[in-house]
């Protein structure tokens, strides 16, 4: 309504002046002026979307947060306390600090096949339950950026001079019963040439690493962050030779919330507070 009056008005300023072409030709350009005001007015007073679940958390001071508290050291009930504890229920807390003043978290516990089904029903906004990223529910939910990579790592003794990957070509590697080799083409192939040497479990592979029947092992980060915790004398060479990143999903309405979501997590890894976490929980 506000651009129609706009552009009446116009009209009848251009029927109103002389009919030559210069004041013609400013009498068009005025109108569009006077369009173009219309239309940038009623783009800006178009109302901003809204977040109600943002809007929410904000004004009651509560973040909802969903876990599965089955699997330490991310998430676990201590047996002297009864409390939910462990790293994804810390980074929870911290996490609701820092979204907004006064907001804190509050921990929902809910089986782990039933986290996403939790989530979309409104009982909590997000979830942390080292959930790994999975392309197929994006149509269901949206992702924060990772906050943990719980991908392969090759793990050597400490003074080793294996540096990366290509530095066990000919040696013995220790690796799980049924692993099988991930990443690009090249890297696949190359694991497959090494002698590997397969145990009943990860941490049984690091044990073979740590007495000297094995040069290296290539097993999960969490595996290999807990055995370390536990067990002087190793480290890990590199970076992360395939990733399986833990994610935050939340409710495809929620993209204010998803938007500070993301802003924590990256302040936390430029300040180090999550460096911290995984020292605490994992000895790292």
């Amino acid at each position: 309504m506000r651009g129609q009056r706009l552009s009446a008005w116009g009209t009848r300023l251009r029927d109103r002046l002389p009919s030559r072409p210069g004041c013609r030709l400013a009498a068009l350009l005025m109108a569009l002026a006077v369009l173009a005001g219309g239309l940038w007015l009623l783009l800006g007073g178009l109302p901003e979307a809204e977040d109600p679940t943002w809007t929410r958390i904000v004004d009651s001071g509560v973040l909802p947060v969903c876990t599965d508290p089955s699997w330490p050291p991310f998430e676990f009930v201590d047996r002297e306390t009864g409390a939910i504890e462990g790293f994804d229920v810390e980074l929870a807390r911290r996490l609701a600090q820092r979204l907004a003043p006064g907001v804190e978290a509050r921990i929902v516990s809910v089986g782990f096949d039933s986290l996403y089904d939790a989530l979309l029903a409104g009982r909590c906004d997000v979830v942390l339950s080292a959930l790994p990223y999975e392309a197929m529910r994006t149509q269901d939910v949206a992702y924060s950026v990772a906050y943990f990579n719980a991908g392969l790592v090759l793990v050597v003794r400490q003074g080793s001079e294996i540096e990366a990957l290509e530095d066990v070509e000919g040696l013995p590697v220790g690796v799980e019963w049924g692993f099988v080799p991930e990443g690009d083409s090249r890297q696949q192939a190359f694991l497959q040439s090494l002698g590997l040497r397969r145990y009943a479990t990860p941490a049984s592979a690091l044990r073979a690493l740590q007495s000297g029947e094995v040069a290296a092992a290539l097993v999960d980060r969490i595996t290999a962050l807990e055995y370390m915790g536990a067990c002087h004398g190793l480290e890990i060479a590199g970076e992360p030779l395939a990733d399986l990143n833990y994610v935050i999903p939340v409710r495809p309405d929620s993209f204010r919330l998803l938007d500070e979501v993301n802003r924590v997590l990256l302040e936390m890894r430029e300040d180090g507070r999550m460096e911290e976490l995984g020292q605490r929980w994992f000895g790292e």
